[in-house]
């Protein structure tokens, strides 16, 4: 099978789209990338439909990811199955609206359950054909023997709120940021716990892949309340512990610090639960939904 990979293809390193074409690759299956971020700058919609349209016609399938402020007259005269992932809090952002109203898509995967809501009230005509795709960490970056130097770690965006909920335990928690492929990495397998706060209270039920990346480098994690569907689904309820405000983060932390065995054994239930949480599982279940739509037309 060959698809039609229509992603943002910059990040050498890091980034979705990097780990799961290496992911896609290793099934067998053959790509045609097409950076559409990098090609708008330069060209018309009328010229990237006429590219797509080209590329489409030696393709089985095509694959969309992300595909902010994408206008779907990109996708006219094509004839073969589309599959769009939306990666993005469409609960937050609506810079894809146009494209969840059309008719284009066989089928669509979304980010969390409140987007999988969001479809549910708006965009009535996906119901039947969309689910949510969950985040991941990339196998090739396990590494589980670094000498760990620092206590607690965050290094996601700072936001207002996740200043608020990491102000009391500023001296226990080490706070990075703009540092991304291998220092951001680096940065995770230095520290023993990675510290997960939700960025808005409009996205309670994200799971961000920080979450796995902090797994997949040795961290326990210590995070905000998150969605039990969605622990449910990855199989992660008993290797997070869960807190539900900034004075519960400054005293599990202020526990762990105390009790290294403790401490251990949640760095042990990371390195356990992301052995089913990578992008080559992610692929896997995509590759069964390609297959699967190709079949039915």
């Amino acid at each position: 099978m060959k698809i039609l990979y229509i992603g943002v293809f910059s990040h050498e390193g890091w980034g979705a789209e990097y780990w799961l074409s290496k992911a896609f690759l290793y099934m067998g299956l053959k790509i045609d990338f097409f950076d559409y971020r990098q090609e708008r700058k330069t060209k018309s919609s009328y010229e990237i439909n006429l590219i797509i349209e080209k590329k489409s016609k030696r393709c089985d399938l095509i694959f969309l990811q992300r595909g902010d402020r994408l206008s779907p007259d990109i996708f006219k005269n094509i004839d073969i199955p589309i599959i769009f992932w939306s990666t993005e809090p469409i609960r937050l952002k609506k810079d894809v609206d146009k494209l969840l109203k059309s008719e284009l898509f066989s089928w669509v995967y979304v980010h969390s359950y409140s987007c999988l809501s969001r479809i549910q009230t708006e965009f009535t005509h996906l119901i039947k054909k969309t689910s949510v795709l969950h985040n991941a960490a990339p196998k090739e970056i396990f590494k589980f023997d670094s000498q760990k130097t620092k206590f607690a770690v965050f290094n996601r965006h700072l936001s207002l709120r996740r200043r608020l909920w990491l102000r009391p335990s500023g001296n226990l928690i080490v706070r990075i940021k703009g540092r991304y492929g291998q220092d951001y990495f680096s940065d995770l397998r230095s520290a023993q716990i990675a510290v997960n706060i939700h960025y808005s209270n409009r996205n309670l039920d994200d799971f961000e892949s920080g979450i796995f990346e902090a797994m997949a480098s040795g961290c326990a994690i210590v995070s905000e309340r998150l969605f039990d569907k969605t622990l449910a689904d990855l199989d992660l309820k008993r290797a997070i512990i869960q807190i539900d405000s900034p004075k519960e983060l400054k005293e599990k932390l202020q526990l762990l610090h105390a009790d290294k065995k403790l401490l251990k054994e949640y760095q042990e239930k990371s390195i356990s639960a992301i052995q089913h949480n990578t992008w080559h599982d992610r692929a896997r279940q995509l590759k069964e939904k390609f297959e699967e739509i190709c079949y039915q037309q």
